[in-house]
This record gives structure tokens, sequence and C-alpha cells, in this order.
């Protein structure tokens, strides 16, 4: 995508459900009714076709949870990935909390591998905390292209053992133009069919690494970048709101949010995640990040059913 330009009129409408293959696809109910990182071939390894993630072994690894939303009955809506940036604090893509998720009274953080689908997975369910409160940016979407897509959660309790923090991207001078990046995710492990009655939930709830590649124009906007769709490795359903790691120089830290995909559309009205990448830069907001999480933490004990300002 080295000559990526603004969307024009037919892609804008594109991008509305486009974005929805991550951000409502991933999160509306319509959809859900190593020591450290090393260098790896980015065509070996990825969210899609990718490597599960089994073990906790990496720094990285070890900060990525489950965000899930729920009624008022705690039933389970959507879901979305997330990262842990601070202690009772989570950094996820401001389209997870978005107010199409009807019926959406809460949401906890899920420590977890594989995560039960609907009963669809006779496993152990692990550890989970209750979500207290969120926001997500005052700007958010305010281009309807899934701009500003960024937000804050907190949540009751501990961080369970063999899970752990990461720092986040603070320098806005950095140009990661070019750079490889490790990316997690819950999300599809394999692309859409477009066949006629497709199970959309199949899939969903291996946390995956892969390894992807910025595109040469990272400072074309402020708030966001793109991936380089030449290589073959894609988030997807369930990915939304996941990390983008840079490791260099044994610094880790999250430099971006998974956000969307701009995709083609298929016969049956999915829209393919074989495309080119959207996520959503961490370093410009690092000072509405740490701002919000302390109004978050001092402003909430406990979550009551609904959510706080946002």
């Amino acid at each position: 995508m080295n000559a990526f330009k603004s969307p024009s009129p037919a892609l804008t409408t594109l991008v509305a459900t486009l974005a929805a293959t991550l951000a409502l696809t991933a999160c509306s109910p319509r959809s859900f009714g190593p020591a450290a990182e090393e260098p790896a071939d980015p065509s070996q390894t990825g969210i899609i076709n990718g490597d599960p993630v089994r073990e906790r072994g990496t720094q990285a690894a070890r900060s990525v949870v489950l965000i899930e939303m729920v009624n008022r009955h705690n039933q389970v809506l959507a879901f979305c990935t997330g990262t842990l940036i601070a202690p009772q604090t989570v950094l996820s893509a401001g389209h997870c909390f978005d107010d199409s998720i009807k019926g959406m009274t809460g949401f906890n953080i899920v420590f977890t591998n594989n995560y039960e689908i609907f009963g669809r997975k006779m496993l152990v369910r692990e550890t989970s905390r209750r979500g207290l409160a969120y926001k997500h940016h005052p700007k958010f979407n305010s281009t309807k292209l899934y701009d500003h897509d960024i937000a804050v959660a907190t949540f009751d309790g501990g961080i369970p053992q063999g899970y752990s923090t990461v720092s986040i991207d603070m320098d806005t001078k950095s140009n990661y133009s070019g750079r490889s990046v490790y990316v997690y995710g819950f999300g599809r492990s394999k692309d859409y069919t477009g066949k006629p009655n497709e199970d959309l939930f199949a899939y969903l709830g291996q946390l995956h690494r892969g390894v992807m590649q910025i595109d040469s124009q990272f400072n074309r906007y402020g708030d966001r970048y793109w991936l380089n769709s030449k290589v073959p490795v894609f988030i997807c359903q369930g990915d939304s709101g996941g990390p983008q790691f840079s490791h260099e120089n044994g610094v880790l830290k999250v430099i971006g949010v998974n956000s969307a995909v701009y995709g083609k559309r298929l016969p049956n009205g999915q829209v393919s995640c074989a495309g080119i990448a959207q996520a959503t830069k961490v370093a410009p907001f690092a000072p509405w990040i740490k701002t919000t999480r302390t109004q978050l933490l001092q402003t909430t004990t406990e979550f009551s059913g609904t959510f706080s300002e946002h």
C-alpha cells in the first residue's frame, strides 16, 4: 500500500462496511448473536492461518487478554482483544465499546488462551475480572472511517499469575514505516469463504500471533496507519483492539491497536479480511490514555450495570 490515498466516494461506502469486518463484525451482536519477540519470516506466520499461542512465553504474549461484552444477565454479546498496560487497565479499540452493541451493560476481562464461544468448545474457563468502566476517545469515528479508534477500560481485581503489563509507545516522533510488528488477537484464523450460510463463528477464540509489516506512509495521518497487504498476514473478526508490538534494541512497546480492514465484499455479503489492515497509533494518545486511566479509577470503585461517561 505504498501509494495509499484518501478514500474515494465509492471506497468510503466500502469502508463503512469494510470497517465492519473488524469494527462491527468483531464486536456487534449481529456477528457474535519466547523470552523476547524475535524476528520471523512474515510469510510463515500470521493471525489468519497463523501461529496459535498456547503458552504465554513472551512479555508481549503475557499482556494480551480477551474482552467480552455482556448484557445485564452477564450473557456474552460480543468480544474483542485487549492489552494490559497497567494494573486494572486494558487498552483496546474504541469501536469495541460502540453504542451499536444493543443490550450491552457491562464487560469482562478474560485471561485465557482459547476462548469458549457460546459453549461450542468444551474448555475450562480461565480467570476473568469484572469490568469497571471504559472510555473511548472523544473524537472516535468522527470521520466515519474509524479514526481515533482507541479506548481505555478498567477492571476489578488483580492480574493473575502468568500475565503482566506492557509499556505503550510515547514517542510521537518515531517513524515506523516499513517496520515489522508483532500482532496478537483472538479473531478468526481463516478468512471468510464467501459461501452462503457460512459459519461466522468458525475459527474464532484461539489466541494467535502474527508478524505484519507497516506500510511506507506511517506518518500520513496523525492517528492511524496501515499495514502492507503484500505480506500475506491479516487481522480479522475478533482481533479488534489487539496490540501491535515493536521490539527493538531490547525495548518492547505497544505502538498500535488493531482497528479495521479494507477488503473486498464477498458473495454472501461478508467482507474479506485479506486486504489492507488499519491500526490506531498509540503514541499520540499516550497523555490521553494516562489521564483517562486515572479518571476512571478515581471515579469508579465497582461496575454498577451502566457504563461511565464515554
